[in-house]
């Protein structure tokens, strides 16, 4: 007989769908099921003409910030960049209107330092860091929702992507940002809440621009429990959605993930592969613990063969959890039934 849970445990049950962004949500007063936001992101990554890669990610709770992990792969392998070392940290002045939400702080009188101004609008955003960046994007399409239900560890969590155009680093780029907010009850910080500290195994986002124009893009995501789901949209809604999906691994000799399965039900299967030099040491090391990887590379359909004019993938995952799971590989994953 199966463990009969306690009221209000609903083995962390997980939902998504797709939703119409609008400026309102973006407001920090929002709370979608009574939950308060706890912290939002902006990251992602694009290209430049000389085909290096860039990797960004900034948190903001609240007001605060602590700097932008800027991280490029100009030497053969991912490194911090300098200027994320000077890259704006503290408290930022914000505004909003019914047309405009606006963050902009900087480091007067300080050696080096450069500002933020990242500004939001309906359907569009900027975002500038002195002459670290100065990006400009568009909305690509509705943005994914992911629902979490628990009576003591609710999770809700939003996602948007952007397709930007601008400089980086003193090149042109082109690529995608996402826009993500996470809703928790107060007390923690993410990286102590339950999702991420006992739940999640794998979790990958994703953004491919193909020969003819289309924008395909997704949030995907293995764990314990009921947290499973792979969320994919294009600019015309959703693709797929769906939870309690299934997944493997094809770990590296090094314990890294060169491959990452996401299954959903009826047998597509999203498989993230590591990009050569994609292992973000640096980022990983400062989060630790459970074999914790993040890393970048490319995710796609497995048999879609449409050409990738422009992507970008980031995945998370937690090497310990995988073993401890017994995890398959992805061929066990996706072969015939």
């Amino acid at each position: 007989m199966s463990a009969v849970r306690a009221l209000g445990d609903l083995g962390f049950a997980t939902s998504v769908g797709c939703y119409q962004p609008d400026l309102a949500m973006h407001l920090p007063t929002s709370k979608p099921f009574g939950l308060p936001e706890q912290s939002f992101y902006l990251y992602g990554g694009w290209q430049t003409e000389s085909g290096a890669r860039h990797i960004i990610e900034r948190k903001f709770t609240g007001p605060m910030t602590g700097g932008a992990w800027l991280m490029t792969d100009q030497s053969g392998k991912v490194q911090l960049a300098d200027e994320a070392l000077q890259s704006f940290r503290g408290e930022v002045k914000r505004f909003y209107t019914d047309t405009e939400h606006r963050y902009q702080g900087s480091l007067l009188g300080a050696s080096g330092g450069t500002g933020i101004d990242y500004r939001l609008t309906a359907g569009g955003i900027s975002w500038s860091e002195g002459d670290a960046l100065d990006l400009e994007g568009h909305l690509v399409g509705p943005g994914i929702q992911i629902g979490t239900l628990d009576h003591v560890e609710p999770f809700f969590y939003t996602s948007e992507v952007y397709k930007i155009s601008g400089r980086a680093l003193g090149e042109n780029v082109e690529g995608f940002v996402f826009l993500d907010h996470g809703y928790w009850p107060h007390g923690r910080d993410w990286k102590e809440w339950k999702v991420f500290g006992d739940f999640q195994l794998s979790w990958s986002v994703y953004a491919n621009e193909f020969d003819d124009g289309t924008v395909e893009w997704g949030q995907v995501a293995i764990g314990r429990d009921g947290f499973n789901f792979v969320a994919i949209a294009d600019a015309d809604g959703p693709v797929a959605m769906d939870s309690g999906t299934q997944g493997g691994i094809d770990p590296t000799t090094d314990d890294w993930a060169q491959r990452i399965g996401y299954r959903a039900h009826g047998g597509r299967t999203w498989i993230f592969e590591l990009g050569s030099g994609g292992q973000l040491s640096q980022f990983s090391e400062a989060r630790g613990g459970a074999g914790y990887r993040a890393q970048v590379g490319r995710v796609g359909m497995h048999g879609d063969t449409r050409k990738v004019k422009l992507g970008f993938a980031w995945g998370e995952s937690f090497m310990e959890r995988f073993r401890d799971e017994g995890t398959g590989t992805v061929d066990d994953l996706i072969k015939p039934r």
